[in-house]
């Protein structure tokens, strides 16, 4: 077996679709880290930017009930951008997708902090039929691109909220500094995708399902004036300190593992990816936290050595995903040691997006749409 080439910066290694190394051995996705970096550096002045769009957001709000919508799962990042929010003087509502996947610790994360922080939840309920059929259409397909459905009723709902409520601005709580960007190999989903694998593998009518069409987005952004803010790229983020800070202030559980405040996104991060498609997640992680200096490059290194759940915790997931999907150990097994297929197999908007690639790029920089994590548009 021909010996992973990893890079001289981060952890992230030749494993990852479109990777490249210059002379040094660095990363393209170092490279493209540093991008962001010189776009929202530490500094006063970036503070500043944030403090001035809180501004903005209060006087465009001032007459709505609430200023801007803010997504949580439970998890660190949500709900430090929810107490972000609260403490800039803002009035989010907080909206939560209940899949039937939430883990105890989450759940009660949310509840914690909507009380201390006095704030408005919202949840919306996923017909439990429908989102079992999509999820076992994913796996069924036997793309690495599990995570779609889910990923995908939270940003439909997010935005499908902030119209009915009249809300301009989504807080989102993502941060290139402890996240990273999945490559469009590792991790893909757009709603035409969706319907094309559901199509394909899915037996359940899908009428209620929040799914989110190219129009949808070009309707809630054109015509609706819906905008993304991602706080944790204008403020610093140091995770072990805010885990200690929400443990404090809102009684926040620490479940572990990042992602996995979800059985569903637990056991496909920490045991069908890797086993399957050869794709540890926990590498494009761990990179971003080596970059921002919140992790050794040994740290990391060792970190990938571990299985990212423990066989307990596998059995127990994969026991409960068999009895949320009604079939049984030897079907399971069939669809999981099936051979995977190609993303491109089904249709999907990623041949327009190649296409209007530099158009997309300078939209972005022009703040036409959310900033977005500078990367690489290819699959291989």
């Amino acid at each position: 077996m021909t010996e992973l080439r990893v890079c001289t910066r981060c952890v992230c290694d030749d494993s990852i679709p479109g990777i490249s190394f210059d002379t040094d051995g660095v990363c393209n996705l170092c490279k493209n880290y540093d991008l962001i970096e010189q776009e929202f550096p530490l500094s006063e002045a970036t503070q500043q930017r944030f403090q001035q769009i809180v501004d903005s957001i209060k006087r465009s709000q001032r007459t709505a009930k609430y200023d801007c919508l803010i997504g949580v799962s439970g998890g660190t990042d949500s709900i430090y951008t929810l107490y972000i929010a609260c403490k800039y003087g803002l009035n989010p509502l907080v909206l939560h997708v209940d899949d039937g996947c939430d883990t105890e610790i989450s759940i009660q994360n949310i509840q914690n902090a909507v009380n201390r922080l006095n704030v408005d939840l919202y949840t919306v309920k996923l017909d439990e039929k429908e989102i079992v059929d999509l999820e076992l259409a994913f796996f069924k397909a036997s793309v690495p691109d599990l995570e779609v459905p889910p990923d995908l009723a939270i940003t439909a709902s997010l935005y499908k909220c902030a119209a009915q409520f009249g809300i301009k601005y989504i807080l989102v709580g993502s941060s290139f500094r402890t996240e990273g960007k999945m490559p469009p190999g590792w991790s893909y989903g757009d709603g035409k995708y969706l319907k094309s694998v559901h199509d394909r593998f899915g037996h359940v009518t899908l009428e209620t399902f929040p799914n989110v069409l190219l129009k949808d987005y070009l309707y809630y952004f054109a015509f609706k004036g819906i905008r993304e803010i991602k706080p944790l790229y204008y403020l610093p983020y140091v995770k072990e300190d805010v885990k200690r800070l929400l443990e404090k202030e809102l009684g926040w559980i620490d479940y572990g593992t990042g992602h996995h405040e979800s059985i569903y996104t637990r056991f496909v991060q920490g045991y069908l990816l890797p086993k399957k498609f050869g794709i540890d997640k926990r590498k494009i992680h761990y990179s971003a936290f080596v970059r921002s200096n919140q992790m050794t490059r040994d740290e990391a290194l060792a970190k990938l050595e571990l299985p990212a759940c423990n066989d307990d915790t596998v059995r127990a997931d994969m026991l409960y995903l068999r009895n949320r999907f009604g079939i049984s150990l030897e079907e399971f097994e069939n669809i999981i040691n099936s051979k995977p297929r190609a993303q491109s197999e089904f249709d999907s908007y990623y041949p327009l997006v190649r296409r209007l690639q530099h158009l997309i790029t300078i939209a972005y920089r022009l703040h036409l749409f959310p900033t977005k994590i500078y990367g690489s548009y290819n699959r291989e």
